[in-house]
């Protein structure tokens, strides 16, 4: 049996009264404290995220482009140099094999993010797709950390840390400057819904970026969240998780992500099975609803329209923005045309709860 890997800032979360927990085969912080009050401080003023999980691929070369353009479903030309583009990368039948964040750093040479539990595979399937191009696909986890800092005050907070050029960076933009003594890659990408900041850097530096950070901690200006936080603020803003809302067996045009499946492109791996879906040869849809009660339906509870069963549950918490349990389901095909027509429920331990599929939480509450 494999042991857990640890983030390079491991001891210092434990120092931080960090609940530690398994997640994707690392120890990670879940909570510091409360982590609907790290989702509310998210919300409303800033909060730091230790994501060194995640896995950094780099694709270069002559053929670059050409090759991330047929392997991924999202028109990745569109994608200039200093930008980044948020695309899924699927199976031939249209699964999904992961949703990755793209970021063009010169005409022919890319850095991808993608989920922890997927490196390998990921890594293996862009290899085999690769052998006909002339690119080069490296796999560089173990060099990067990462560190989110998201919420409304983020850019208030980074004010004299980072230059008045990288604030002024729009949504899905990036810039790599000199700063501790390295290189470091601040982007504006999240997975939150608010406002902010994703950064880059050597293993070995995340201390001397955190120790930047320590006097907007000190003041409680600044947070530290867990997973359990994050996991809630991606819900709320209707965000989809790899191995619930997507997987090998639900699409992006299942998961509602069809604004990323570009089928004017030529040709790419999945298209003619995710053409046929667009055309309506769907199996069924992911839909975010609320709950009107106390009880949380969980993932894997069984969705009913009426008294049929329907589909099921695949992400389920509670919301501390709008106060009531929210979640996401699989709903067959066949019972689309009556979503909010009939009557809907999940069954929560013997109870039929009763739920309203609408928008996410955070577009709700806007």
């Amino acid at each position: 049996m494999n042991s857990l890997r640890k983030l390079p800032l491991h001891e210092y979360h434990v120092s931080k009264s960090a609940k530690m927990s398994p997640f994707a085969g690392w120890q990670m912080p879940i909570a510091y404290g409360s982590s609907l009050e790290e989702n509310k401080h998210t919300r409303s003023g800033s909060s730091l995220f230790d994501v060194s999980h995640m896995g950094e691929i780099k694709v270069g070369g002559k053929d670059a482009l050409s090759f991330l353009n047929y392997v991924f479903t999202n028109e990745i030309s569109a994608c200039k140099v200093g930008q980044a583009i948020y695309s899924p990368l699927c199976l031939d039948n249209g699964g999904t094999v992961d949703d990755v964040i793209l970021y063009r750093k010169s005409e022919d040479d890319f850095l991808l993010c993608v989920n922890a539990s997927n490196i390998s595979k990921d890594f293996n399937h862009l290899q085999n797709h690769g052998a006909k191009f002339d690119c080069q696909v490296s796999d560089h986890s173990d060099s990067y950390g990462q560190i989110a800092i998201q919420g409304p005050k983020s850019r208030a907070i980074l004010k004299g840390i980072f230059s008045d050029e990288v604030l002024a960076l729009t949504k899905m933009r990036f810039m790599e400057v000199q700063m501790i003594g390295t290189e470091v890659l601040i982007a504006t990408t999240g997975y939150t819904g608010e406002d902010g900041f994703e950064i880059y850097l050597p293993a070995q530096s995340m201390m001397d970026f955190v120790t930047l950070l320590e006097p907007s901690l000190n003041s409680g200006e600044l947070g530290w969240a867990g997973l359990a936080a994050r996991d809630s603020l991606r819900l709320e803003a209707g965000y989809p998780l790899y191995g619930n809302e997507l997987t090998a067996g639900i699409s992006p045009v299942q998961a509602g992500l069809s604004w990323s499946v570009d089928l004017n492109k030529t040709s790419f791996v999945g298209k003619d099975s995710l053409r046929a879906e667009k055309e309506g040869m769907i199996p069924g849809k992911v839909f975010y609803y609320q709950v009107d009660d106390r009880k949380i339906p969980r993932s894997g509870a069984i969705v009913y329209v009426k008294d049929q069963i329907a589909g099921e549950v695949l992400s389920g918490g509670f919301s501390p923005l709008i106060q009531c349990p929210i979640g996401s389901a699989f709903v067959k095909s066949k019972f689309l045309p009556e979503i909010n027509k009939q009557e809907c429920f999940a069954d929560v331990r013997g109870h039929k709860v009763s739920i309203k599929f609408g928008k996410p939480a955070l577009k709700r509450s806007k």
